[in-house]
């Protein structure tokens, strides 16, 4: 397997797995102009995210790859994009493997801000859908005050309620 750098905006060099890219729109179209430049150059610098959100998302994808493989997404039909609730893949922060991953993932609010953010410009759209998923079931049980005084307080944590804390999952 062919290996390749990704140099983050604040200079870390993450070694990452070529067909991993796949996953991003993004991180392809910059590998493929890098091969079209007949350059020997190993390294593509990946300006829109800093070194810990690109590792991370490269962890995402790299969780992704194990996961697709095999699956409907790598049987070339195209998805019909109405009722796309139905064509979500189960898989992704719904079972046991997927939600203990993304609590690991998703532990803060500004932590999740920055992480969309990052894979919104990398093209990484697993990422997005799974952190909505992810504060959608967290904000389950919880009404507009507890949430509002979360913000207010600032409490950023989000843990699960089955973890230590108030009634509501919330680390103060």
């Amino acid at each position: 397997m062919e290996t390749i750098n990704l140099k983050s905006k604040d200079g870390k060099t993450i070694s990452v797995n070529r067909s991993i890219l796949t996953r991003s729109a993004v991180l392809q179209r910059k590998l493929e102009e890098l091969n079209a430049a007949d350059t020997n150059g190993d390294t593509l610098d990946v300006p829109e995210a800093d070194g810990d959100c690109l590792r991370k998302i490269i962890k995402w994808m790299e969780r992704q790859e194990g996961t697709y493989e095999g699956s409907e997404m790598d049987n070339g039909e195209v998805m019909i994009p109405n009722n796309q609730e139905q064509n979500m893949v189960p898989f992704v922060g719904n079972n046991v493997m997927g939600g203990a991953f993304d609590k690991e993932m998703f532990t803060s609010f500004p932590q999740i801000c920055v992480l969309v953010a990052a894979a919104n410009r990398l093209g990484v759209q697993d990422i997005i859908d799974a952190a909505v998923r992810f504060v959608v079931d967290w904000k389950q049980g919880k009404n507009l005050e507890d949430l509002r005084e979360m913000m207010e307080n600032g409490t950023t944590q989000i843990r699960g309620s089955h973890q230590a804390g108030d009634s509501n999952g919330m680390q103060r």
